[in-house]
């Protein structure tokens, strides 16, 4: 097309026909400025591609986590929901003044469950050294900052301080119990503490340590049950954005 306009123009500048010319360079520069607009829209067209297929790719990074995170989460309170009846079963033995030694003692191992709290931010903060503009759903990159920025923090300082009591739980724990050889579900064997007087139920050390377990029972699981929802909102948003 280029070569056809130059012959056509220089017949014209022969022929000195110079208005038909003038219209002829203008038409070859729109059409110049015309392919050029035609190759940065094209341009454009794939970068956007290439940007919408790395968000997806993150979301759909994020939901899976997050999906591993919910079910963790769950699991945990149901754990705790688990140490929170041995507490309370302990107190009814108190109050009944119920001294068999085998229900005290599996009720005392009810309270020996770890409070974890793990989390992957893994995808949130790929995500953000990205660019957190690089997510287009205003609602989907408000509710994860919200997540990540402030509600998983806020839990996590709040059971952080919850490990300042254990040192005073070992303690007391030492002082109900005596070590033992004790024979496990799955065969293998361990030493650890059991109640060997009955009568230790009736001392404030063990009131103490039921009490610290059932306040540290009580706040870890209401953290972790408050987080539930938040993640249950953002991965309703997520599956309808990445269409699984």
């Amino acid at each position: 097309m280029v070569t056809l306009l130059r012959k056509i123009r220089h017949q014209l500048l022969q022929e000195n026909r110079f208005s038909r010319y003038l219209l002829y360079a203008i038409g070859e520069i729109f059409l110049v400025v015309i392919g050029i607009l035609i190759a940065l829209q094209i341009n454009n067209w794939n970068e956007e591609k290439k940007a919408r297929k790395y968000e997806l790719k993150m979301l759909q990074e994020l939901q899976s986590v997050l999906n591993r995170d919910r079910e963790y989460f769950n699991s945990q309170i149901n754990r705790l929901t688990e140490k929170e009846k041995s507490a309370n079963r302990l107190i009814q033995a108190i109050e009944a003044k119920e001294e068999n030694l085998d229900t005290l003692n599996k009720y005392l191992q009810g309270l020996r469950y770890e409070i974890l709290f793990q989390y992957n931010s893994g995808p949130y903060e790929s995500i953000q050294s990205g660019g957190l503009d690089k997510i287009s759903n205003d609602s989907i990159r408000s509710k994860m900052t919200g997540l990540y920025e402030f509600l998983i923090p806020r839990s996590e300082k709040v059971l952080d301080q919850l490990k300042s009591s254990e040192l005073l739980e070992s303690q007391l724990l030492e002082q109900i119990t005596r070590r033992n050889i004790m024979d496990l579900p799955s065969g293998g064997r361990v030493i650890r503490g059991k109640i060997m007087d009955s009568k230790v139920i009736y001392g404030d050390e063990f009131l103490h340590l039921v009490q610290i377990n059932k306040n540290s029972t009580f706040v870890a699981k209401s953290q972790m049950e408050r987080l539930v929802p938040h993640i249950d909102s953002l991965l309703n948003l997520l599956k309808v954005e990445v269409g699984n």
